[in-house]
């Protein structure tokens, strides 16, 4: 007898939650805390965050590894900045509550 993984209703949706929130076994703790480093050390860069954010929107390209949003949000800012499409000096809320 094969299961298979429900595709409607409360039971998708639990499914679905489970393989989100259960942690994910190729990465460990001091492997997230190594790359969270490097992403604060270059996000530091305004020239870094500009490169990032022409190879995420304008060339279409993606990160070889997921990064988180919190680090994500500076590079597009920064990008709109320099496109002129954010007022420079105003900065991103900290949080959006």
């Amino acid at each position: 007898m094969t299961t298979t993984t429900p595709t409607i209703g409360l039971e998708a949706w639990e499914a679905r939650r489970k393989a989100w929130t259960t942690p994910n076994n190729e990465y460990n703790a001091e492997l997230v805390k190594e790359k969270a480093e490097k992403c604060r050390i270059l996000l530091e860069n305004q020239v870094e965050r500009i490169t990032f954010y022409r190879r995420l929107v304008l060339q279409h390209q993606s990160f070889r590894t997921p990064v988180p949003l919190q680090h994500v949000i500076p590079i597009l800012v920064t990008g709109w900045q320099d496109d002129g499409l954010w007022p420079k000096g105003m900065i991103a809320p900290a949080d959006s509550e």
